[in-house]
């Protein structure tokens, strides 16, 4: 600041003028005509502008600017100001005050770093919250987030009237995989599963997870029986032409999956843990009638208690089960 000008001011407001220049912050002075009475834009804009001004009295500088910096300025009570983008990814927040004497103060303060690091605490964030709801092994959702995501999918069907299913799929034989190829192996091969199973899910809304173990479901927002039976077909075929090897398996020299198949029929009568149940029944069914298949769940499927065994014969259950051609 000029000598002229600084030697009219009381030694509190050049502190003040010292600290706002370590904090980076810049202030235009504009008259009651909007001509530009002082420009300090150094570090505010990093323009590498220079300080200038018009020969102008003492009084600009007096009490009532240096307190409006004080109370309107750094304490900020005069709102959250206006953030902008400068090229190289830099920012600045501007706050504007007018002076008793009539004067427009613009305060512009460089909160470049503040940015960034709130850019960085986002990110951070953001991805906290990914890999709470993400199993770490498949990339797929997770236990918690299929529960939140099925709860919430009922609950729309349930007011709307909308159709809503669910597919459990569980590897065939996936204990004897592992101990003949080892867990790593095993470990690649739920990873493989679960990218056919993504490729699956290809509706807005439909989610695929993971269950627990070898089992995954599949939510189907929206989704009628036909179309549910469509993802189950697909899941099956999709894997068998995967051709991971299983020469442990006694029913391919490659993986196959079981499914099950569940559609929502009585909003009001039924919850989500019987959508689930109703699935893993069928998915058994598809099992004990040969596994490498799909089943649709029937009513004794919905009536089934969870604490039923589900080992009992497919025969003994009434099953009708769809078995998709070989590949």
């Amino acid at each position: 600041m000029p000598q002229h000008i600084i030697k009219h001011l009381p030694h509190s407001e050049n502190a003040l003028n010292s600290s706002l220049d370590e904090l980076n912050v810049g202030i235009e002075l504009w008259d009651r005509r909007h001509q530009l009475l002082w420009n300090s834009m150094d570090g505010a804009n990093g323009n590498g502008g220079k300080q200038h001004t018009d020969p102008i009295e003492a009084e600009v500088f007096g009490a009532g600017v240096a307190n409006a910096i004080k109370r309107r300025c750094l304490k900020n009570p005069i709102g959250k100001g206006s953030l902008q983008q400068l090229p190289g990814d830099r920012w600045i927040k501007t706050f504007e005050v007018r002076a008793p004497n009539g004067h427009l103060l613009v305060v512009r303060v460089n909160v470049t770093a503040l940015v960034r690091q709130g850019q960085l605490l986002e990110n951070s964030n953001r991805r906290l919250n990914e890999l709470s709801v993400t199993d770490s092994l498949t990339g797929l959702a997770n236990r918690r987030c299929f529960d939140d995501v099925l709860l919430s999918e009922w609950q729309r069907a349930t007011r709307n009237q909308t159709d809503l299913a669910l597919v459990m799929v569980d590897i065939d034989h996936f204990k004897k995989y592992n101990d003949n190829y080892g867990h790593l192996a095993g470990d690649e091969c739920l990873r493989r599963v679960a990218d056919v199973l993504r490729r699956c899910t290809r509706r807005a809304g439909e989610l695929a997870s993971r269950f627990g173990g070898e089992e995954f479901v599949m939510v189907l927002p929206g989704s009628n029986r036909e179309h549910a039976l469509e993802v189950a077909d697909l899941c099956t075929r999709l894997i068998k032409l995967e051709g991971i090897p299983h020469i442990m398996s006694p029913i391919a020299p490659f993986l196959t999956v079981s499914a099950g198949v569940a559609c929502l029929q009585d909003h009001e009568a039924q919850a989500p843990s019987d959508l689930i149940n109703a699935s893993d029944a069928a998915m058994y069914r598809a099992k004990s009638a040969g596994r490498a298949c799909y089943e649709l769940a029937t009513t004794r499927d919905w009536e089934m208690s969870p604490q039923t065994p589900r080992t009992t014969s497919a025969h003994e259950q009434g099953v009708q089960h769809q078995t998709p051609s070989p590949p």
